[in-house]
């Protein structure tokens, strides 16, 4: 099954994460912490007290997927430190098909690896003129410029002011996460997630590499939560040979929770 129909079993807009807990279907990062705090009592991933901040925060980190992809992908440097060795591995196995293998084996590496990152860059720049013209308003704007933007500098340095915001926050606060929580946050899991692919192997041990290893060199807020973060979930959540893990093969259905009710 290729992947467009395999999105198809996602409810709509056909987007990951999805969660099914108990006959629900929750759909969306944000949706589903949310859940979580409705159904475990602890910790809370919105603390009551701060839970205005945290959101404000959450979608502050939320704002950093675009240049995140950007970095990882546009970037040549970023896609080959990120994924270049398992792409290359890829296609050279015939995972896209016999004319990509036999053509791989025929050519140059180095000619091989322009071409993979030429493929990954245009099509993502193809997914933010398209989401931009979708989302519109600020975040639309903001895909429609990045995929327009060809200077890895400036989208960096755009990347590190947006980081360096979220460093003094954690710089005063009284833990290594957000708000003086004892544990990790909606908003610290969102910052996290961003930060795993710039700075550590998605969760992939083996498979992918630090894209932007140097992003946050200077900030050191940020730099002990993403240690004390990524310590953690490199230990209980990598996602490279897990015994029990299947592809959905049928429907996941429609959403049937929502905060908003």
């Amino acid at each position: 099954m290729g992947l467009e129909e395999r999105k198809k079993l996602l409810p709509a807009p056909y987007t990951v994460p999805v969660l099914r807990w108990d006959g629900e279907v929750v759909a969306g990062s944000d949706e589903i912490c949310a859940f979580l705090d409705e159904r475990v009592a602890e910790p809370l991933l919105y603390p009551a007290k701060h839970e205005g901040e945290i959101r404000r925060l959450e979608r502050a980190a939320s704002d950093l997927y675009w240049v995140n992809g950007w970095l990882s992908t546009v970037d040549a440097a970023g896609f080959e430190r990120w994924s270049g060795a398992r792409v290359r591995k890829y296609v050279s196995g015939g995972g896209a098909g016999v004319g990509p293998r036999l053509l791989f084996k025929a050519l140059p590496g180095s000619v091989t690896s322009r071409m993979i990152h030429g493929v990954a860059k245009k099509s993502y720049l193809a997914t933010l003129r398209r989401r931009g013209a979708e989302l519109g308003g600020e975040t639309g704007a903001a895909c429609l410029r990045l995929a327009a933007e060809r200077d890895t500098a400036l989208v960096m340095e755009e990347a590190r002011a947006m980081l360096r915001a979220f460093d003094r926050e954690l710089q005063a606060s009284a833990t290594e996460f957000f708000c003086g929580a004892s544990e990790p946050t909606s908003a610290d899991l969102t910052l996290y997630g961003m930060l795993e692919r710039w700075l550590g192997n998605s969760l992939c041990p083996g498979l992918n590499g630090p894209a932007q290893p140097s992003v946050i060199d200077g900030m050191p807020g940020l730099s002990l939560a993403w240690e004390r973060m990524h310590e953690r979930f490199q230990r209980d959540c990598t996602l490279s040979e897990l015994d029990d893990f299947a592809d959905i093969a049928t429907s996941v259905g429609d959403v049937t929770w929502s905060r908003k009710g």
